[in-house]
């Protein structure tokens, strides 16, 4: 028979059912997001979105969106366009999200932003690459090409008006024309973003200044009104991408803005023309030579001549290294009265003069700033605006305190006359040693290392603000930590991690935690120590590029340090109490005990002492009474032992009913004590009087 068996026409029936049934459930899980094709608008902004020359579109975003996309089962469409066009296209919904939307206030009310930034970008001023453009005053009445609907052309407009420059601006529709101008000369300079100067600066004659301005975040957007769900789908891969180094977020940020271009010989270079080239150029270097031992006589005079002056700089300098050295707190272990913790750093100038500075000071008795910053640049200026804002901090945190608004002050005073546009980043701890909070913020500087007592770390990145001297208006943030005993800080700066070897490899965060993991219980001195080892080692014979500083520091909370004050032998004299009112005073000073404790003990223990002096013995012989006192857990504890008659004041009375001659001597004395402690305990033990006084001063 050829008919199928009734079980294999069921089996061909049910399978055809059941992978729809499957197709359907994907396809409904993935409209739940996108319903259709999800249309991405973009200008050429390379290397963020570009099309190439074959009309394929590439990129970083591209590579993140074609990734999430096969992840989500998402169609992508993409749809090019000027800047202007496509804020146009995502406001009426033709497009549905657009890649590369900066941070701005402007933004922020037409779209809604991701949370999570796809790169960090600025804006960058180019010129000519012969053009004297160095200083922000010299673009007065100059022509700047600029995008008409970029932020960072509204951000450098903003930094002329403050200045009071006028500028005349040409605007067009691309960066690519922007440069292309500045390319020609028909304007003085040109401003373009960080990412696009990078990938393009090479194709066109032109000069990257240092005027750099309006640090931002390149994000997702999408309307108002609809789409949301695709934006929080697309920061959820991204936040799940950033946490992978291996990911394709890594890949393509290597790919687009570290790689390495080869460079192809043009065919016509063939052989014979090599050769030709080569008799060519020896010719000319047997040429050369004989004009250069003709040469040879006045040269050697005018380079004895730049070597004096030379050596006249490198002593200059020289003693300007001393100087800025003298500035940061040398003398180590600082504050040696201080026992709550222990301190170390050390600052290498790469060259004579560095940006680069810390310091530590109190700001009251029971507050410690730690500070450490990097000024942009190197040389005198850089140890010169160094000096100034190291002083400007240091005088804000005697008046204002906090982390947030010491860094806002500072901020302020040096960004509103800042003409060279120099920056410090910078970071401000202040610790409180009795509880161990950390207070900190952090200006644009490396966040610095948080490290556990069994040598483990994490970075302290939730307070991350701008460097100091870009915007005289914005206002910075602090967080906190709570620091418990024997735990520890490092702070360092750039020059660390930038650290590089003879192949150009960077010495990483990665590796500086990796070193921290093995000083585990070692002094801050130590570990600071190991690591300039460490990257000695890894650097090998290259000098420094950048200044190599670090602070380190380990906290010793009162709590656990379990204070012994003193322990005196005393005379059954009243006149005693003079010493007695001294120990307390110097252990109730080293634990910072409130005065208002000091003296509810000093009191209590005044009674205590005049009871067994007058009564305790019962003749008039001399006899010692040992008193010991000591600080644990926030608590002032005072043991008195005696060898008196038996006498156990819990027991006392005072009898108000009695009449004043009836009653236990001392015994009001002995009540007002109890009342004044928190804790009071007797016993007799070997023939002695022992009675333990507890006072809680937190």
């Amino acid at each position: 028979m050829n008919d199928a068996p009734p079980y294999d026409l069921v089996k061909n029936r049910i399978c055809p059912i059941f992978l729809l049934i499957v197709f359907w459930l994907h396809w409904g899980a993935t409209a739940s997001v996108a319903d259709g094709p999800v249309v991405v608008g973009f200008n050429e902004n390379p290397p963020l979105i570009f099309t190439d020359t074959d009309g394929q579109v590439k990129g970083i975003a591209f590579d993140l969106l074609n990734d999430i996309a096969d992840e989500e089962g998402w169609q992508i469409r993409y749809l090019p366009g000027s800047y202007s066009e496509c804020i146009r296209r995502l406001e009426e919904g033709t497009v549905d999200l657009f890649p590369g939307m900066a941070v701005a206030k402007e933004h922020e009310n037409r779209f809604i932003l991701g949370q999570e930034a796809i790169v960090a970008d600025w804006g960058q001023l180019y010129t000519a690459s012969d053009a004297v453009l160095s200083d922000i005053l010299d673009f007065q009445d100059k022509a700047v090409a600029v995008v008409g609907s970029d932020i960072y052309f509204q951000a450098f407009a903003t930094i002329l008006e403050k200045f009071e420059i006028r500028s005349r601006f040409v605007q067009v529709d691309s960066y690519g024309e922007v440069l292309s101008l500045v390319h020609h000369k028909e304007v003085a300079a040109g401003i373009v973003s960080h990412l696009y100067g990078a990938y393009y600066e090479k194709r066109f004659r032109v000069r990257r200044s240092p005027v750099s301005f309006r640090h931002t975040e390149l994000r997702f957007a999408v309307s108002k009104n609809q789409n949301r769900k695709i934006l929080s789908t697309l920061d959820s891969h991204l936040k799940k991408l950033k946490e992978n180094p291996n990911s394709i977020f890594y890949s393509s940020l290597d790919r687009w803005t570290q790689g390495v271009r080869k460079v192809t010989l043009p065919l016509w270079l063939r052989p014979l023309w090599v050769l030709s080239a080569i008799a060519v150029i020896m010719g000319l270097i047997i040429l050369g030579n004989i004009f250069l031992r003709r040469q040879v006589k006045l040269q050697t005079e005018a380079l004895k001549v730049t070597i004096a002056e030379k050596e006249k700089i490198e002593s200059e300098l020289a003693v300007a290294r001393e100087i800025q050295l003298q500035l940061v707190p040398g003398d180590f272990p600082a504050f040696s009265n201080r026992k709550e913790f222990d301190i170390y750093a050390s600052l290498e100038p790469a060259r004579e003069v560095g940006g680069d500075f810390y310091d530590c000071f109190f700001i009251d008795g029971n507050h410690l700033c730690l500070v450490i910053g990097d000024v942009s640049g190197k040389g005198m200026p850089a140890a010169l605006f160094m000096a100034m804002a190291k002083t400007m901090i240091k005088s804000g945190a005697r008046l204002l305190a906090e982390p947030e608004y010491i860094l806002a002050d500072v901020n302020r005073e040096i960004a509103r006359n800042n003409p060279s546009l120099t920056f410090v980043t910078v970071f401000l701890g202040v610790l409180n040693l009795n509880s161990g909070e950390l207070t900190y913020s952090c200006a644009g500087h490396n966040p610095p290392l948080f490290i556990g007592r069994k040598g483990n770390s994490v970075l302290l990145s939730d307070a991350q603000c701008p460097a100091i001297g870009f915007d005289d208006t914005f206002q910075y943030r602090q967080a906190a930590v709570k620091m418990q005993h024997g735990e520890s800080l490092l702070l360092y700066t750039d020059g660390v991690t930038e650290a590089q070897d003879s192949q150009d490899h960077l010495f990483s965060q990665e590796a500086l935690m990796n070193t921290v993991s093995l000083t585990a219980g070692l002094t801050p001195k130590e570990r600071v120590i190991a690591i300039i080892s460490r990257i000695r080692e890894f650097t090998g014979e290259r000098p420094l590029d950048d200044d190599l500083t670090l602070l380190s520091l380990t906290y010793f909370s009162p709590h656990h340090m379990g204070y012994t004050g003193k322990r005196i032998i005393l005379r059954n004299d009243i006149h005693e109490m003079g010493r007695i009112v001294e120990a307390i005073s110097r252990v109730a000073e080293s634990a910072s005990c409130p005065r208002v404790a000091v003296h509810d003990v000093t009191l209590a223990i005044e009674e205590v002492f005049s009871n067994i002096v007058f009564y305790g013995f019962g003749d008039d012989l001399d006899h010692n009474i040992t008193l010991e006192l000591l600080v644990e857990n926030n608590t002032l504890i005072l043991i008195l032992q005696d060898g008196g008659i038996p006498f156990n004041p819990l027991n006392v009375q005072v009898g108000r009913e009695k009449p004043l001659e009836e009653r236990d001597k001392g015994g009001m004395g002995i009540m007002l004590a109890k009342n004044l402690m928190d804790r009071m305990d007797y016993r007799r033990d070997q023939g002695k009087n022992i009675l333990r006084l507890e006072k809680r001063f937190r």
